[in-house]
């Protein structure tokens, strides 16, 4: 399953980045696909993606839509669309390799009548808006199905079927957090993903999941097959002095709160050792409590580790992993974990 980091952030925290990993040793390389939302990253970070990660490295590059950004009410979803067309449009825009079409992305506490309407205004953007694209982006471009109910996630699916197109992405997570800013999987957005998945895999057509990647739901992720998903929540996690294993949950290490939220160095060793882990930016407890970007890095590894199928636990001790301390996953997405 591909990794797709998401990297909508300050030009000076990227370069850190890089040059921390770089410097890690780690023959992986996280940055092989990157999403960037281009209304709304700034100029140098874009430069240095281009420049950097796609001619040095050799990335393959998403341009996300930004409907985050209408959700969070930032911009309208007119002018969302407005801008989007006119950036998408101009020749020195089309370097990325992957193009998502405006979308109109409800919360949890949108009223079902108000999803209803997201949901037709997302279909009727992204018809017109294919309709406006040169034949270039066109083909690369990515629709993405919203929706709370199978019904309204099947209208969407039939509208970008009949558009041709063979890669579409799904962004109606759960939604928590100060003004619903962070995506959350919830048992309704769940059953819509397994759902989805379902639907699309009889047509060979690629699914891109938006915004979440808890180390539990990637596995899930993984055994639905879908083909990609992205996520700021390595480095957000990260802010908030929390770290991820291989198939587990985010645990604060930097400051001591209850036990089921925080992790102690001995608990972290613990699981380490079982899931195999292993990184250069968790060698030392102390500095991964300590240092935000070695927690960062940690967690990039951590979900780069759980979406490689290469592993060699079993499904009882994955299992065991996602339900410890927490069996909310594992009640979840118990089906899929043991197919």
């Amino acid at each position: 399953m591909r990794l797709v980091t998401s990297l909508t952030v300050d030009a000076s925290l990227l370069r850190k980045l890089l040059r921390l990993w770089d410097e890690g040793g780690d023959p992986r390389n996280p940055f092989t696909a990157v999403l960037v939302t281009p209304l709304f990253a700034s100029p140098s970070t874009l430069q240095l993606i281009r420049d950097e990660l796609k001619e040095r490295r050799g990335s393959t590059i998403y341009f996300d839509s930004g409907g985050y950004y209408a959700q969070q009410g930032k911009i309208s979803f007119d002018d969302l669309y407005r801008r989007l067309r006119d950036y998408y449009n101009d020749p020195e825009n089309q370097w990325a390799d992957w193009y998502v079409l405006p979308d109109h992305v409800p919360t949890s506490d949108d009223s079902q009548d108000i999803v209803d309407q997201k949901v037709d205004e997302t279909i009727t953007a992204a018809k017109m808006f294919f309709a406006e694209m040169p034949h270039s982006i066109r083909e690369r471009s990515i629709s993405v199905i919203q929706g709370h109910t199978f019904d309204q996630v099947n209208r969407c699916i039939d509208a970008y079927r009949s558009m041709g197109q063979r890669y579409l992405g799904f962004g109606s997570f759960g939604t928590g957090g100060a003004n619903n800013s962070i995506n959350i999987t919830d048992k309704r957005s769940a059953k819509n993903i397994s759902h989805i998945a379902r639907e699309l895999e009889s047509d060979g057509i690629r699914l891109h999941t938006f915004g979440v990647s808890t180390p539990p739901v990637i596995y899930a992720f993984q055994r639905l097959g879908i083909f990609s998903f992205d996520s700021m929540a390595w480095l957000r996690s990260a802010g908030y002095g929390k770290v991820f294993l291989p198939f587990v949950r985010a645990y604060n290490v930097s400051y001591r709160s209850t036990r089921n939220t925080a992790l102690s160095q001995g608990e972290f060793e613990q699981i380490r050792i079982k899931t195999g882990h292993h990184c250069p930016f968790c060698e030392s407890f102390n500095q991964l409590s300590n240092n935000r970007l070695f927690r960062a890095l940690h967690n990039l590894v951590a979900v780069m580790d759980t979406a490689d199928s290469g592993h060699n636990l079993t499904n009882q001790e994955i299992a065991a992993l996602i339900s410890w301390k927490s069996s909310s996953y594992h009640r979840m997405f118990k089906e899929i974990y043991l197919d």
